[in-house]
């Protein structure tokens, strides 16, 4: 029997590798490009101690308390750097992980490997899972659904196996498990429900054992979620909201949230980044009202008729499906009807729900039944490992996710200013307007999308136009650090030194440790002609940031304006390390003599 559990194992790692393995060659997409590429705070093993400190949400670029998927960044930088390959094998990892994990829970609740391969086969190869694993900075939805599956593991052996001794120690093991779960996603609250529907489906004497433990999760699990929106509305760390109303609309987008999860678990078919964003016109508007219907009555039917039995696997799933997704069906106003990655805990009870089915229907004595039930199966395992394809190719780059994006959710303001972002960088700056436009039209609430359109408005030097967008954006959001520096790179160009200064000089009281704000407050002095002003800042920024090019060649421009002209290019030829096909640096030392 080990075996055989070990084979199937092996074979259902095999597949989800063989399905996600292609995603490998993507890039950095995505908040991957804050959450990797520009954060500085993973570089640097010191900051391990801004851990438990107030300032860990701005110097990790966090909105939420999740030390150990950043922990996990710490160890991929220092074995990759900024090699993506590196960081999506880290993901695919962890993906087979939880699948070995789920495939050990299963074996646990249905004491047979048949239906835990089948359950841990659709979990591995579904299509909705792609976005956390393809998403780098979607990690802690992998790293918490593996801690919160072999933390439930560890309080149904509790529950079932041993004596004191042993109830003991596998409640320690779970407790431990539960802590690391919450480290990693605040999702984890849920862990103390997922953990009771198993016990009270494995029968009366594993909840009794486990009842005062259960007690104390619950508790825990309280003081978490206090002490986490305690500090988080004190750093005021949270992104904008859109405001959902009276109850009943609540109540309304609570049923769509829970329709469209149902949907995509059942059917998982025009997956997306972005869906319609979650205002009341939503709540009562045609997109998702069948699956809103549908979707919680068949949850209802199919619990009513689950087969009873073996642990109850099928009610086991169901259970695991629905309170799973209580955290993220907008009970709370959130600024996501859905998004996929919500969904990576949530797919572990709907496989083991269909692998409990698979067993039933494996009873059948008729070999022809069987027979066409594993056919169907396999054309199952097929659809689900062609569909992941088809998403790891989505998330190839930026602009392949935000196109498709905007082409299945146009009425999601996210996917119009994620396209918007994409073409800006492209240089489309006009195409990028329209977008953000649009971003606006259907959230016009949201203080970043007047940011991002007065960014745009700047480039092309429509300056009055750029500068009314910030001050809109400012006016919905005052504390936006973000908008200093764009005022600042704005007065800047406008020739408005003293102003430039001042929106920079704000900005670094608050964020004194980001080179950028060094940088450009470089470059304000530089455009004053204070050379010993400039160089001092643009050594604060590469004292902050060692590989920022732009720094060290201003630095050099400004050595070499004092006349310090062996200097300059000893700082030239040090930027050329980090940047060797730099042209105008090469330019530079080729004009004072030389390489």
């Amino acid at each position: 029997m080990r075996m055989k559990n070990t084979i199937l194992l092996l074979v259902v790692l095999a597949a989800g590798t063989a399905v996600f393995s292609p995603g490998l060659r993507n890039g950095f997409v995505y908040d991957d490009l804050v959450t990797i590429e520009e954060n500085l705070f993973i570089r640097d093993w010191g900051n391990l101690q801004r851990f438990f400190s107030s300032d860990y949400y701005i110097r990790a670029e966090e909105y939420s308390f999740r030390p150990l998927v950043t922990l996990t960044y710490f160890l991929d930088w220092e074995l990759w750097g900024l090699k993506p390959e590196g960081y999506h094998l880290t993901n695919l990892i962890w993906h087979l992980a939880v699948t070995a994990a789920l495939f050990g829970l299963a074996r646990k609740i249905f004491k047979d490997p048949g239906p835990a391969a089948i359950a841990a086969g659709i979990f591995s190869l579904h299509p909705a899972a792609a976005e956390a694993v393809e998403g780098i900075s979607f990690r802690e939805d992998l790293i918490c659904a593996f801690f919160v599956i072999v933390g439930v593991w560890a309080a149904l052996k509790a529950g079932r196996d041993g004596g004191t001794r042993a109830l003991r120690k596998f409640q320690a093991v779970a407790l431990l498990f539960f802590i690391l779960a919450l480290l990693a996603k605040e999702m984890a609250a849920t862990f103390p429900l997922l953990a009771g529907a198993i016990l009270a489906g494995d029968g009366r004497e594993s909840f009794r054992r486990m009842r005062s433990w259960l007690v104390f999760a619950f508790l825990l699990a309280g003081a978490y979620a206090a002490a986490r929106y305690l500090v988080l509305f004190q750093q005021g760390a949270l992104p904008s909201v859109p405001e959902f109303g009276p109850p009943l609309t609540r109540a309304a987008i609570f049923c769509k949230s829970l329709g469209l999860y149902g949907l995509r678990a059942v059917f998982p078919v025009r997956l997306t980044v972005e869906y319609p964003d979650p205002l009341p016109g939503i709540a009562w508007g045609g997109a998702f009202a069948g699956a809103a219907i549908l979707i919680p009555a068949g949850l209802l039917a199919a619990w009513r008729t689950a087969p009873r039995g073996e642990g109850e696997g099928a009610r086991i799933g169901l259970a695991w499906f629905i309170l799973a997704l209580l955290p993220v069906l907008n009970l709370l106003p959130s600024p996501r009807l859905g998004a996929e990655r919500f969904l990576y805990l949530p797919l572990a009870g709907f496989a083991l729900w269909a692998g409990a089915l698979w067993s039933r229907g494996h009873r059948i004595k008729q070999k022809t039944a069987r027979m066409t039930l594993n056919l169907a199966l396999g054309g199952v395992f097929l659809a689900l490992g062609a569909g992941s394809l088809l998403r790891n190719s989505a998330w190839a780059d930026n602009y392949a996710l935000f196109t498709d994006a905007v082409a299945k959710s146009p009425r999601s303001s996210k996917a119009h200013h994620g396209l918007g972002n994409e073409l800006f960088h492209r240089g489309e700056a006009y195409a990028a307007i329209r977008e953000f436009e649009e971003a606006l039209a259907i959230f016009p609430r949201e203080p970043f999308y007047y940011n991002s359109l007065g960014v745009a408005y700047g480039e092309l030097g429509r300056y009055r136009e750029s500068r009314q967008q910030f001050e809109a954006s400012r006016r919905l959001n005052p504390n936006d650090p973000t908008v200093l520096v764009n005022l600042a790179v704005l007065a800047l160009r406008a020739g408005e030194l003293d102003e430039a200064e001042t929106h920079i000089r704000r900005y670094l009281l608050d964020r004194s440790f980001d080179p950028q704000g060094h940088l450009i407050l470089g470059e304000i002095a530089l455009a004053g002609g204070n050379w010993d002003k400039a160089g001092n800042a643009y050594r604060e920024a590469i004292r902050l940031n060692p590989a920022e090019v732009a720094a060290r060649e201003g630095l050099g421009y400004c050595l070499y304006s004092a006349g310090r002209v062996e200097e300059a290019r000893r700082v030239w030829r040090e930027a050329l390390r980090y940047a060797p096909n730099n042209p105008q640096i090469r330019e530079w030392l080729a004009a004072t003599g030389g390489p």
